[in-house]
């Protein structure tokens, strides 16, 4: 795991390397820069590379090149079945001098070209500068594990990062407005475009050629996932999905360092340490879980795991207060805003896990696999026979209990609403609910678009910031490939979510972890009415005071103001979606308002966050940024 970052234009080794030390948290072992001649003056072609050392430490140094000095390569993730690639391109004729999976990608393109790249099995997002050609090649891995960010401010000039703060040192920063519609809708922004205008990210699963006569790159996708559900009896889909997770584990192991895992206590993580445990001595596992102490924690299903496995188990109780002390270098981290209520838990286990090792296993992805969201029993509903419009309604209210379009209109400054716009962002996703079958369309906008922004871009960011390598098992090539052709009725069944799973987990997890229930307003809901406290009376209050959304001007005041005190009406208040869509918008304000400060007031956005403080006159230290449109 590492930070990237390459560069094609009139820059200098000054540029470079401070873009690099803007990712020195992602890699704090080892710095590689190089700086060639481009294709004519003053242009250079510049890579930079920050490295977490995790396979072969010794020769794994990056920039790499191929053997015969034609294919240079930034790379940052890990491929797991690079050893049985490295043979096969040894019958090809490729020789290697390390025994990294990085080489194995340079000699890959080399030989093969783009055919390379639906052949790796892992999380990456990689620049290869073929010198052949004098042409850029981005990449990245099919699920969207890994982020990759792109820039193109004008022809023959080519930015590309693992994080969008290196691209800020040299580019203006302007406001995307239809992303942050996205936001306000969703609580996140599907892209490809970001929040800064003229800054994109790469989609998962595609690639993409420059050089320096284009304009941009044009990405292309190199692979699908389609969900494509068979027939298969419930006994032979168990087994083979206990076989296929298991494989998946394994080859999440390979490491030249130890390998933890973070343990929630549900039923996703909880399979990930039953299945390591067949492949390392238990004694030997690190397992960290994070508490907060309220009525919802889930730290003693977590500690019963952890006895059940006979595992090391560290479990930090964090202190409520530290979610405000924290809260700015968090969103710092994160670079664009993400209303998800688990920020905070992620940021503390990460800290946790970094006093110990440097690679962990997550259980992210089996939700969307396996229908463990509760808006999915929405496919079960008489909904699902309704009116195509009314599911995807109920769908999104429920996965991202954020206010409609219509009450974001009411809210926007008359001056900072664009109708038309606004209206784009509200029928982004109506092909996966009106076109096709809608139990699959459902299933497709979660994982390409929620799991890929709202948690895989939100766990590397926040993992990242502390030197920690968050690996996927659940996103395995194989495992993924079998998932997706499991029926409905498998995976959801009597109203139990990821029935198939649990079924294949039966005889290895304890009876009250395999049949535990997926949380409601507990889980990952379970800090939302603690952080709306701290934003309506407590630290974070004068993120979203009067006084602060009126000088930023997106949105009135009154309007803002009046939807979230609503949340006291006996009809909201007691209301299970109502109330809470109510309580995450005010956190979502929190979030927006604190990204803005770091982002657009302060200047450095590189730099570690400055904490506004209540009585800190914003205006005095911020210019009104440029609105951007989305080609900007």
């Amino acid at each position: 795991m590492c930070g990237i970052v390459g560069c094609y234009g009139p820059f200098d080794r000054t540029d470079v390397v401070a873009m690099t030390a803007a990712l020195a948290h992602r890699g704090p072992d080892d710095e590689g820069i190089e700086i060639l001649a481009g294709v004519r003056e003053p242009d250079i072609v510049g890579l930079g590379h920050r490295r977490l050392s995790i396979i072969d430490i010794a020769g794994g140094h990056q920039p790499m090149w191929s053997v015969d000095g034609s294919v240079g390569i930034v790379f940052n993730g890990e491929i797991y079945n690079f050893r049985q690639l490295r043979q096969e391109l040894e019958s090809e004729g490729a020789c290697f001098r390390t025994s990294s999976d990085t080489e194995v990608i340079a000699e890959g393109w080399r030989l093969r070209g783009m055919q390379i790249l639906p052949a790796l099995s892992g999380m990456f997002a990689f620049g290869i500068w073929d010198a052949r050609k004098h042409e850029w090649i981005l990449a990245r891995d099919r699920f969207g594990i890994k982020p990759l960010y792109y820039a193109a401010p004008r022809p023959g000039r080519l930015l590309f990062a693992s994080e969008i703060k290196p691209l800020l040192r040299t580019l203006a920063i302007e406001i995307n407005r239809a992303a942050l519609y996205d936001y306000l809708l969703y609580g996140w922004n599907s892209g490809p475009e970001t929040i800064f205008a003229g800054i994109k990210h790469l989609p998962p699963g595609h690639w993409a050629r420059w050089n320096p006569g284009d304009s941009a790159p044009s990405p292309r996708r190199y692979c699908e996932v389609r969900f494509a559900p068979r027939r298969i009896d419930a006994a032979s889909a168990a087994r083979t999905l206990r076989e296929r997770v298991d494989a998946a584990v394994e080859a999440h192991l390979v490491a030249d360092v130890p390998v933890g895992i973070s343990l929630s206590g549900g039923v996703d993580s909880s399979t990930l340490l039953a299945s390591m445990r067949r492949f390392q001595p238990a004694a030997s596992i690190d397992a960290f879980t994070v508490g907060f102490g309220l009525a919802d924690d889930e730290t003693p299903y977590a500690q019963r795991m952890a006895a059940d496995a006979g595992v090391r188990h560290h479990v930090r109780k964090v202190d409520p207060q530290e979610m405000a002390s924290n809260f700015a270098n968090l969103v710092h981290a994160i670079e664009e805003p993400i209303a998800h209520p688990v920020l905070q838990t992620t940021w503390a286990w990460a800290q946790l896990a970094r006093k110990k090792l440097k690679v962990v296993l997550i259980g992210e992805g089996a939700d969307e696999l396996f229908l463990g969201y509760p808006q999915y029993r929405l496919l079960q509903s008489p909904l699902r026979y309704g009116p195509r419009a009314l599911l995807q309604d109920y769908f999104l209210r429920i996965a991202c209990l954020m206010p409609s379009a219509r009450e974001i209109e009411a809210m926007l400054d008359p001056a900072f609403c664009d109708r038309p716009m606004l209206s784009a962002s509200e029928h982004r996703f109506d092909g996966y609910f009106r076109e096709g079958d809608a139990t699959l369309g459902a299933q497709a906008f979660e994982f390409d678009n929620a799991l890929v922004v709202n948690q895989l871009m939100r766990i590397d960011k926040l993992t990242m910031a502390h030197g920690i390598e968050a690996r996927v098992p659940f996103l395995d090539l194989a495992l993924v490939d079998f998932a997706l052709q499991l029926p409905l009725g498998l995976k959801l069944r009597g109203g139990i979510s990821k029935a198939v799973l649990r079924q294949a987990m039966t005889d290895r997890l304890p009876r009250e972890i395999v049949h535990r229930p997926k949380r409601g307003r507990g889980g990952t809901q379970a800090l939302l009415p603690y952080l709306n406290d701290m934003v309506a009376h407590g630290p974070l209050s004068h993120l979203v005071s009067r006084e602060a959304i009126e000088r930023r001007g997106w949105l009135q005041p009154d309007k803002v103001l009046g939807y979230l005190a609503a949340a006291a009406n006996p009809q909201v208040r007691y209301h299970p979606i109502e109330s809470r869509r109510r309580r995450k918008f005010a956190y979502a304000l929190a979030v927006l308002e604190q990204w803005a400060r770091q982002y657009l007031d302060f200047g450095q956005p590189w730099q570690q966050p400055r904490t506004a403080s209540r009585s800190e006159d914003i205006s005095a230290s911020c210019a009104t940024p440029s609105i951007g449109s989305p080609s900007a």
